[in-house]
């Protein structure tokens, strides 16, 4: 979701990059990733080893009325106010900052439902119906909090695919400044920069060829098991291994150090 960089309350630093949260809780999300994907494993697997009985005693009779809601109560309540409290620290944060998020909705909608559930079963005789809605609340928590999970899991994954990935490049080029080479860190290369990659020697950043003719092994970004042949005007990809020529380069893309 957007948020706005002036009335930002939680900001974070990392490598002279300054990132905004709408809520305490996306910050240390962000800042430990690790630690939070833990945190949300146990919380889904005991959140389904409640969820799941609780549906059960909802839609089957298995316990005389009076007692089956106090045991729904009791079931729901942690998951409602211990697993689901992110949600309430969340709509505290994104209430401050003035907008709204799914936070705000999923405890809106969650509260209400145990909220009336609990007067139903403590005070019977308040409402006409006797229905309780423990369950739609259980299972909205559980289910929001085991996709959050799969989320983490899948970025954990694309970041370090990411990083595997900036691991196959050199960690120095050759590149031409005021018509000398120097050797600096890929890091340092600008667009529009003309870095030199001789034979042997891996390609440190994309780019076009602008002299040379060689050949290049693509495989360990396209799998492509046969050099490719390049040439002036071509197209070259960081990372990929001159097999022949020299190749004088201009930059067309810079390097960004992941987190």
């Amino acid at each position: 979701m957007y948020v706005d960089e002036k009335t930002a309350k939680y900001k974070v630093n990392v490598r002279g990059t300054t990132y905004y949260f709408c809520s305490q809780t996306c910050m240390k999300e962000f800042m430990a990733p690790e630690v939070e994907i833990r945190r949300l494993e146990i919380y889904v697997v005991v959140g389904v080893a409640l969820t799941v009985p609780i549906i059960i005693l909802t839609y089957l009779s298995l316990l005389p009325m009076s007692l089956n809601s106090y045991v729904l109560l009791i079931l729901d309540t942690p998951i409602q106010f211990v697993f689901g409290w992110r949600f309430y620290r969340g709509t505290y944060d994104a209430l401050q900052n003035r907008m709204g998020n799914m936070d705000v909705l999923i405890a809106l909608g969650t509260s209400a439902a145990w909220t009336y559930s609990t007067i139903v079963t403590l005070f019977p005789s308040f409402f006409n119906y006797s229905g309780v809605y423990f369950d739609t609340a259980a299972a909205i928590v559980t289910l929001v909090l085991t996709g959050r999970f799969l989320e983490h899991l899948s970025k954990g994954r694309a970041s370090e695919a990411v990083r595997k990935l900036m691991d196959l490049q050199p960690k120095l080029a050759h590149v031409e400044r005021e018509g000398k080479e120097i050797e600096v860190p890929i890091e340092q290369i600008m667009v529009g920069d003309i870095f030199i990659v001789r034979p042997g020697e891996k390609v440190p950043v994309d780019g076009r060829v602008v002299e040379g003719y060689s050949s290049l092994d693509q495989s360990v970004i396209t799998g492509e098991s046969i050099p490719v042949e390049k040439n002036a005007g071509d197209e070259v990809i960081g990372a990929t291994i001159n097999k022949t020529g020299l190749l004088r380069v201009e930059a067309t893309r810079w390097v960004r150090t992941p987190l």
